[in-house]
C-alpha cells in the first residue's frame, strides 16, 4: 500500500505539503499542488479517509433535515443537495422531521457529537428562535424556510415578490374577486406570500374577505386542498381566480372544480406555487411561480462548505434566487363580469 510519505518523496515535497493539497489549501503554490496531485496518480494513492477525518475532527457529512419527503418541491431541493455534495465529495444524511422540532433538535444534536460537519434546514419555523444555540456552534445554512431574526444565511426565492407578481397578473387579467387558499403552518414562506396577497389587493382598492381565504393544512396535502376549494367554490357569488400556496394545492382546486362541472379557465383561473413535475402532466397546465429548487439546494451547500473548508463563520445573510411567472393554460379572463 502506497503512504503519504511515498508520495511526498516521489513528489519532491514534505508530508504536510501533501496534506495541505488533499484539504485543498490555499496556502501550496498551483504548481506544487499540480506536482503533488501527479504523484497521487501515479502512485495511485489512495488516502485514508476516516484517518483524516479524525485528524481534522470531521466527519465529511452533512444533514439535510426536511419535514417530508414525499412532496416534490423538496424532492428536488434535496436532490441539489446531494449532487452538489457528491462533487465536493461529501456525504449527505437525509433526515426526514415531519416538521417535528424535537425531531429536528434530535438530529442538531449530531453537531455536538461530530457525526456531521453541518446542516442545512428544509423546513424551519419562523419562530424558531431556539436555533440560535446550534447556528452560534455550528455551520448551519436555512434552505427555502428561514427564522427572521436568527444570524444565520439562508436561500430562497422572495416569496412576497413572487406572491405580489402572479396576484397583479390576476388583476391584469380582469379578475377582482380573487381567493387563496394557504397553509396551516409556521413557515415564513406561508405568511410572506399572504402578506404579499393582502398587500397588492390593498393597492388596487380591494378588500380582503374573509370568505375568499381558506387554509389547509401543514403539509399542502391533496384532500385538504379538497376540501377548501370545495368551500370556496360553494360561496355566492363564487370567485373567479384562485391563488394557491401550492402546486398540490392547485390541483386539487382543479379537481374540485371539475367535480362541479366548471371548466378551468372558463369558468375558473387556478395558480400554484412551486413548479413541480406535476404542473404539466395533464391539461390544463398550471400558471405557477417556479422556484429554482435544485439550484437552491446546490447553493446552500455552497455556503455551508465555504465555512467548513475556510474554518471562518457563514456569513448570516439572505441569499433571494429569481423565481419565475410560469403563465400556462389555467389561467385566463374572467368569462363574465365580475361582482365585488
Amino acid at each position: 500500500m502506497v503512504t503519504i510519505e511515498q508520495v511526498a518523496q516521489h513528489a519532491g515535497v514534505s508530508v504536510a505539503t501533501v496534506s495541505r493539497t488533499l484539504n485543498n489549501s490555499p496556502a501550496v503554490k498551483a504548481a506544487t499542488a499540480q506536482r503533488v496531485r501527479q504523484a497521487i496518480e501515479e502512485l495511485r494513492y489512495v488516502p485514508n479517509q476516516p484517518a483524516r477525518n479524525l485528524r481534522r475532527n470531521e466527519s465529511q457529512v452533512i444533514l439535510a433535515l426536511a419535514p417530508n419527503f414525499s412532496n416534490p418541491y423538496y424532492s428536488r431541493i434535496l436532490t441539489g443537495i446531494g449532487d452538489r455534495a457528491w462533487e465536493l465529495e461529501y456525504s449527505v444524511l437525509v433526515c426526514n422531521t415531519l416538521g417535528h422540532a424535537n425531531s429536528e433538535l434530535r438530529f442538531l444534536k449530531m453537531l455536538e457529537s461530530h457525526q456531521a460537519d453541518g446542516a442545512i434546514l428544509l423546513g424551519c419555523h419562523w419562530d424558531y428562535g431556539w436555533l440560535a444555540r446550534f447556528a452560534q456552534q455550528s455551520h448551519i445554512v436555512q434552505c427555502c424556510e428561514y427564522v427572521p431574526d436568527l444570524a444565520c444565511p439562508s436561500v430562497s426565492i422572495d416569496n412576497y415578490a413572487a406572491t405580489r407578481e402572479m396576484v397583479a397578473y390576476l388583476q391584469g387579467l380582469g379578475h377582482s374577486r380573487i381567493a387563496m387558499i394557504g397553509a396551516d403552518n409556521q413557515y415564513i414562506s406561508t405568511r410572506l406570500r399572504r402578506q404579499g396577497y393582502l398587500d397588492i389587493l390593498a393597492e388596487a382598492g380591494l378588500e380582503p374577505r374573509a370568505e375568499l381565504y381558506r387554509l389547509a393544512d401543514a403539509e399542502y396535502s391533496f384532500a385538504s386542498g379538497l376540501a377548501a376549494a370545495q368551500e370556496l367554490l360553494a360561496e355566492t357569488p363564487r370567485p373567479t381566480a384562485i391563488f394557491c400556496v401550492s402546486d398540490i394545492l392547485a390541483l386539487s382546486v382543479i379537481s374540485a372544480a371539475q367535480e362541479l362541472g366548471l371548466d378551468v379557465p372558463g369558468d375558473l383561473t387556478v395558480t400554484g406555487f412551486d413548479d413541480v413535475d406535476y404542473t404539466t402532466i395533464v391539461h390544463p397546465y398550471l400558471t405557477t411561480v417556479s422556484q429554482p429548487c435544485h439550484e437552491m439546494g446546490r447553493r446552500s451547500v455552497d455556503l455551508l462548505l465555504d465555512g467548513l473548508q475556510n474554518g471562518k463563520a457563514v456569513p448570516s445573510e439572505r441569499t433571494f434566487l429569481p423565481h419565475r411567472l410560469m403563465k400556462r393554460e389555467s389561467a385566463a379572463p374572467p368569462k363574465f363580469a365580475e361582482t365585488i
